[in-house]
């Protein structure tokens, strides 16, 4: 069972003059004596204020719209200085793709060329062989021809 706040639960008897002790709100309270001792160092110590009590929200400080929109215009201009460099680069990058894509299309076209008077030799050449094997035919039924010719007259 937990104890209530401010009650001691045996916890806080237990510490030295030098160890912290957590509180509910989550504030780590000095023991009395290093608390003296820390308000009398040069340091000076900052408190926190407590975001729940009514007293800090009544004490909203204005908000410094003009920094505010001085500073989101010199992050827009900044964007669009780097947007600007972004796009000089990618044009570059473009007309080097540009003329790489053009040199290997010139290439392709070559070689497409190549190819097709290499198609058309193998055809003129296909029909070349046709053409003489026709006419070794045709010579062979004539030669056929006069032979069934001459055995018929005799």
């Amino acid at each position: 069972m937990a104890t209530p706040p401010g009650e001691p639960n045996g916890i806080e008897e237990q510490l030295s003059n030098t160890d912290h002790v957590p509180h509910l709100n989550g504030h780590t309270e000095l023991n009395q004596d290093e608390a003296s001792e820390a308000q009398s160092s040069e340091t000076p110590q900052h408190h926190t204020p407590d975001p729940s009590s009514p007293e800090d929200l009544e004490e909203l400080h204005a908000f410094d719209w003009d920094g505010f929109e001085s500073r989101y215009e010199a992050a827009l201009l900044k964007a669009g200085e780097e947007e600007a460099d972004i796009l000089k680069e990618a044009e570059s990058l473009s007309k080097y793709f540009q003329a790489w894509a053009a040199a290997a299309s010139s290439h392709d076209d070559a070689r497409a060329v190549k190819r097709l008077q290499t198609r058309q030799r193998f055809v003129n050449l296909s029909e070349e062989k046709l053409s003489q094997k026709q006419k070794h035919y045709v010579e062979v039924v004539r030669a056929f021809e006069s032979a069934l010719a001459l055995l018929k007259s005799s």
